[in-house]
């Protein structure tokens, strides 16, 4: 008998194990270079949502420090699990659970980044986060960020995007998105495990997916005194993140 989960409350925690096998997709490498390359050397950043810490542990390659908030308890088991294989980052990073905007942490960094957060912000709460993010980055500091589009709500009835396999187990991950408005989608993910060919459990997850348009981002980066210098969704080139909707703006 297969078991069945649903989840809403921690929408992460619940699939925080499958995570690296069926969301990193063939530009993940791209996309953290692109962030990891945004790190001052030898300067401090924030990272802002860093889920299982693909993004971390490049960043904090570079940096002399990284301080993570991560308010899902799952995704913050996996990321400490990551870094107790790494001794030589253990003075580095600082994982602390919490979500912007409320994180006063009385210090400003040269790097704050969000990979893959934006999708979870409301619109109306984009100005308030740009505002705190700006709070806590020194002057001349550089702020990074993904997720900005142009694009129309998706709308698709269920359908598996990726799978993989450990061992005698494939998993898979499906998906479902309905148009709620003209800037949010309602998402149903569908993590299935399968041992020699049986399902043995389903896990779904249920939860907004916020669409952020490039004109709107611009206008609450300047209202937080932050000012667009590059990126794929505002310099209007083609380059292997396009799709991602990357932005880099400083202070």
């Amino acid at each position: 008998m297969a078991l069945t989960v649903s989840s809403t409350a921690d929408p992460y925690g619940v699939v925080a194990a499958h995570w690296d096998h069926l969301h990193v997709g063939p530009r993940s490498a791209a996309l953290v270079s692109f962030f990891a390359d945004l790190a001052p050397p030898g300067g401090h950043a924030l990272e802002i949502g860093p889920g299982t810490g693909r993004m971390t542990l490049a960043v904090a390659g570079r940096a002399a420090g990284v301080h993570c908030l991560e308010p899902s308890p799952g995704m913050r088991a996996v990321l400490m699990t990551k870094l107790a294989a790494r001794p030589d980052l253990r003075d580095r990073v600082t994982v602390l659970a919490g979500a912007a905007p409320d994180f006063p942490l009385d210090r400003r960094f040269d790097y704050v980044y969000l990979a893959a957060v934006l999708q979870d912000v409301p619109p109306q709460a984009r100005r308030p986060l740009f505002a705190g993010l700006a709070e806590h980055l020194a002057p001349g500091g550089v702020l990074a960020m993904d997720m900005l589009t142009d694009e129309a709500v998706p709308d698709h009835p269920e359908r598996e995007l990726r799978g993989a396999h450990q061992g005698e187990c494939r998993y898979t991950l499906s998906s479902a998105v309905r148009p709620l408005g003209p800037d949010l989608a309602g998402v149903r993910r569908v993590y299935r495990t399968y041992h020699r060919d049986t399902l043995v459990a389903t896990e779904t997850v249920e939860c907004d997916y916020h669409l952020h348009r490039p004109a709107d981002v611009l206008a609450d980066l300047r209202a937080a005194g932050l000012t667009a210098v590059g990126g794929s969704a505002v310099a209007g080139e083609v380059t292997p993140l396009d799709d991602k909707g990357t932005l880099i703006a400083r202070l």
